[in-house]
């Protein structure tokens, strides 16, 4: 085991050696489920115990800092004459309205402050967060890992205050530098992310090395999603929130989900704002059921399509129009309760963004429309006969024959191709209704007024054809 010096030592005293943990203690957490000590660490992978912090700590184990004196402004650097001294002292409350500035009174350390980038450097970046100083923060904090400028000057950004004592020392994230006990609880308080490293992992969680700092994050604190295997977290340096310091440092908890999920709340309401009714969104479906197929829209915004809404025609099952994992563009119908993930319903559809093939039924088969078809379906009560693709209509079993019928398939069966009359266009409830034994009637009445009206043409085109027709009607050769 290690040791390292009090951080209440002075220099040139003996080093003390780190408490341990005693074997009481560590069968107790060898016994909890799927704590850090049950982790099945590779060779090499276990790191030593922080030592506990002392000197009137919080409960909770923060460790004492040391006390420095900082240099006050009314000392004169060696060599300066007092009298410049006294002129920069005195120019200083000037600029400060007689008042000595104070960063303490705008931020300490472990706040987390919300500012504007104001200037970025090839090194250092600062924050103006409307205190009476900017604060600093590494560039490299603001670049992404191919080493790219994720923030730009004028941009909003939020930190976390790691000193305030020189100036203001800002971070996104615990940094592997900042490896004082009380930092670490600081980030516990005030929600700041820190820097581990996943060092073992078993059915469990992960354990994960921060700076120094055995901790444990269970297996439902990894993800959003279902984790199926840890073994892939293995070795990866990843950002966690800590939700549990207990114990002087000995027992930290941490959690991954908890920033995954700021992150996603950020996407989705993003993602929420797009949901207006008529708008369309390309999504990905994500699972099927009997009623219904389930798309998400991005960022885990999940909407439902209605087996109704798959086709124009009737569909027995979600699965024979779409397959889980497909990529569908949808129009949306309408939401409630938009944000309340548990009450939160989207209604999407697919059968609108398509052609409505009743557009052509409606022009095509009018009332008294007399067609061919072939029977597609019988029931007890009739047959549908399929007069185009998609396009079915009924023929109810009195309209079948002028004899009485006791059931559909004593006068026609499945696959018969039969002549029908269109009796009834139904556009609201999209249905035809038809009739077998009136088709020869209809078409006949059809035929007789269209030669009548193909008559009635011919003789305001030709005035002798009209001239023949009167003599004709006087003849009572014709009506």
């Amino acid at each position: 085991m290690t040791e390292r010096p009090d951080s209440n030592s002075v220099d040139g005293e003996a080093e003390s050696p780190r408490p341990t943990i005693p074997p009481s203690a560590e069968a107790e957490v060898s016994a909890a489920p799927g704590s850090p000590a049950q982790l099945d660490s590779t060779p090499g992978t276990d790191l030593p115990l922080p030592s506990a912090p002392t000197g009137g700590a919080p409960d909770e184990g923060v460790a004492a800092t040391e006390a420095t004196e900082a240099p006050t402004a009314e000392s004169p650097a060696e060599g300066t004459p007092a009298s410049d001294a006294a002129d920069e002292s005195f120019a200083a409350l000037l600029e400060s309205d007689g008042k000595v500035a104070d960063h303490s009174q705008s931020a300490t350390s472990g706040d987390s402050i919300s500012g504007v980038l104001v200037k970025v450097t090839a090194e250092n970046s600062f924050v103006d967060f409307g205190g009476r100083s900017e604060g600093v923060i590494k560039t490299s904090e603001l670049q992404d890992e191919e080493g790219k400028m994720v923030f730009d000057v004028g941009d909003p950004l939020e930190a976390f205050v790691v000193s305030d004592e020189d100036e203001i020392v800002l971070s996104r994230s615990l940094q592997r530098g900042d490896r004082q006990a009380d930092l670490i609880y600081q980030a516990f308080k005030s929600g700041m992310p820190v820097q581990g490293r996943v060092t073992a992992v078993n059915k469990w969680g992960l354990g994960v090395d921060v700076q120094g700092v055995k901790a444990f994050c269970p297996v439902s604190q990894i993800s959003t999603e279902f984790v199926k295997s840890t073994e892939e977290y293995r070795d990866q340096s990843m950002q966690f929130k800590i939700i549990r310091f207990r114990d002087q440092g000995r027992t930290v908890v941490l959690s991954r989900r908890a920033l995954l999920e700021v992150e996603q709340e950020k996407e989705t309401d993003a993602v929420r704002a797009l949901l207006k009714k008529g708008a369309k969104l390309k999504g990905k479906v994500t699972r099927l059921e009997a009623f219904g197929a389930f798309v998400e829209l991005g960022a885990g915004v999940e909407g439902m399509v209605h087996v109704s809404e798959l086709r124009h025609e009737r569909v027995e099952h979600p699965e024979l129009v779409v397959k889980s994992g497909e990529e569908v563009t949808v129009e949306v119908l309408g939401v409630k309760n938009l944000g309340h993930r548990k009450n939160e319903r989207i209604s999407l559809s697919l059968k609108s963004l398509e052609k409505d093939p009743w557009n052509e039924v409606r022009r095509q088969f009018k009332t008294g429309f007399v067609t061919e078809g072939k029977v597609d379906t019988l029931t007890d009560y009739g047959a549908f006969v399929e007069l185009a693709p998609n396009v079915r209509g009924m023929v109810h079993v009195s309209e079948m024959s002028n004899k009485r019928i006791a059931h559909p398939r004593d006068a026609v069966s499945v696959g018969d191709e039969v002549r029908v009359a269109v009796l009834e266009v139904d556009s609201k409830r999209r249905r035809l209704r038809l009739s077998m034994k009136q088709a020869e009637q209809v078409e006949d009445a059809t035929n007789l007024k269209e030669f009548q009206q193909r008559q009635s043409k011919e003789k305001e085109d030709s005035p002798m054809a009209g001239a023949m027709a009167d003599a004709l009607k006087r003849a009572h050769l014709i009506e």
